[in-house]
């Protein structure tokens, strides 16, 4: 039994944070499982849905939306480019550096797979009025925004 599961049966307040750390390894872990048959983790996934939205970024900038580091992400895109999901280019700007792009092969794979994310996205929303939602994503993005603020303030540190 999970320990959110297992605070639920007891009636324990978990924390808001704590609450969303467990939804979110919920969330992830569930991925996983729809990412299985693909021969993807949620890992190797992220980037791909990234390029699909901002094709020919450097790997430093996949890297930052990713919070990867430049070792792990470069791991994780030389799979990909095994997979033939990926290929680097060089970039014009900057003889150092690739471009990544994803192939016609990432591209209906990461369509095929957002699809079948969104069909999941509605069951685990499900009994979750709009209002409702609203008000969540609300809350959340002003919790992003503290702690956005947060990592500013301790980078100054």
């Amino acid at each position: 039994m999970s320990t959110l599961r297992y605070c639920q049966q007891e009636n324990v307040e978990l924390a808001l944070p704590r609450l969303i750390y467990y939804t979110s390894q919920d969330l992830q872990h569930l991925a996983g499982k729809i990412l299985a048959p693909y021969d993807l983790t949620l890992e190797q996934f992220h980037p791909l849905k990234i390029l699909s939205l901002a094709p020919g970024l450097s790997q430093r900038q996949i890297g930052d939306e990713c919070y990867k580091s430049a070792a792990n992400l470069t791991r994780i895109l030389d799979r990909l480019q095994k997979k033939s999901l990926i290929e680097r280019r060089d970039n014009p700007d900057d003889r150092r550096s690739s471009l990544v792009y994803l192939t016609a092969q990432g591209h209906a794979l990461v369509t095929e797979v957002t699809g079948i994310l969104d069909s999941f996205t509605e069951k685990i929303i499900a009994g979750i009025s709009a209002q409702e939602q609203q008000v969540l994503r609300q809350a959340l993005e002003q919790m992003t925004a503290n702690i956005d603020q947060l990592n500013l303030e301790y980078q100054t540190k």
